[in-house]
């Protein structure tokens, strides 16, 4: 079911503490262009959150690796964004990433059912002055912080690392 765009006074998806209309909304709007990998990312959350904007998604995604993507199947809504925290923001030059966590619930989840997270470093380029998302890696290991064998693995089934997802 499409959503429609939020009033200008209503707080922002993106998690930001501004209005929609003082955050995502100009961008989406293409009145202004994000100036960080960090502001294309909580932007591009929005349009996810809000719905209908396919379009916006597919122009801020990098024509190298948006392969047989459309603005029409981006318009497809398959969950609730419910909340999005930035982790971890840098810009290097023409290049960014972003890790942050998206929670979200699955539109055909059973009634009560717990959200879902997901967590992802998303890394962007900036080329002829805009930033665009070029791909992401789903829960990436922070440098230095793999889990110890012996550990709980960080995907959540219970087991220890070393019989999960540890190499």
């Amino acid at each position: 079911m499409p959503q429609t765009t939020p009033p200008a006074t209503f707080p922002c998806p993106c998690g930001s503490g501004l209005g929609y209309a003082d955050c995502c909304q100009p961008h989406h709007r293409g009145e202004t262009l994000p100036a960080t990998p960090e502001a294309l990312m909580r932007s591009r959350y929005s349009a996810f959150a809000i719905g209908n904007l396919g379009h916006y998604l597919y122009h801020t995604w990098d024509p190298d690796t948006r392969d047989t993507l459309t603005p029409e199947l981006l318009d497809q809504r398959d969950c609730d964004w419910l909340g999005l925290e930035i982790l971890e923001s840098s810009t290097r030059g023409s290049q960014g990433t972003v890790t942050f966590k998206a929670h979200y619930r699955p539109l055909n989840a059973i009634s009560g059912a717990s959200a879902s997270v997901l967590h992802e470093r998303s890394r962007f380029r900036r080329r002829q002055g805009r930033w665009r998302y070029l791909d992401g890696e789903i829960d990436p290991v922070a440098a230095g912080n793999a889990p110890q064998r012996n550990a709980p693995c960080p995907c959540g089934s219970g087991k220890k690392a070393k019989r999960c997802c540890h190499p």
